[in-house]
């Protein structure tokens, strides 16, 4: 199954393929697509924070949880974004929507939904989303959140 989606998403990050990703099939490695999905998430915090004075610092993202469905094959010299978005906040969890998308025709080859944490390394537990960042994301994706 083919999935094409016209869902809107704030931030896109286009991907290099590199030689060391491609398995022996002639396609990207089913592993790399959550490195992929990693750097989503990091362009998708930098952008975020680069609208507000977020302190990232006050407690760090833990993933919980990772569904990934993996719909076609990525092939070597593809051109692909990863697109990403928060879609739920809750009081001390959020969940990411992330796809992988060839930018020439639109096909969805992957879809990701992560279930984050924030996390006190001090206290070794699960914290409240800070007010500061639950604004950030909710004005970012122009939701109440």
């Amino acid at each position: 199954m083919k999935e094409v989606t016209s869902e809107t998403f704030k931030t896109t990050l286009p991907i290099q393929i590199r030689f060391s990703d491609i398995d022996a099939l002639g396609h990207i490695n089913n592993n790399l697509y959550f490195s992929y999905f990693d750097l989503g998430k990091t362009t998708y915090f930098d952008t975020v924070k680069d609208k507000t004075p977020v302190s990232w610092t006050e407690g760090l993202i833990v993933v919980a949880r990772i569904e990934t469905d993996f719909l076609s094959p990525i092939y070597y010299k593809e051109n692909i974004v990863v697109d990403s978005k928060v879609i739920s906040l809750g009081d001390k969890s959020g969940v990411f929507l992330q796809q992988i998308r060839n930018v020439k025709n639109g096909e969805i080859k992957s879809r990701c939904k992560t279930v984050f944490v924030t996390y006190n390394a001090a206290t070794q537990s699960s914290m409240p989303i800070p007010d500061v960042w639950r604004k950030a994301i909710s004005d970012h994706e122009g939701l109440e959140l």
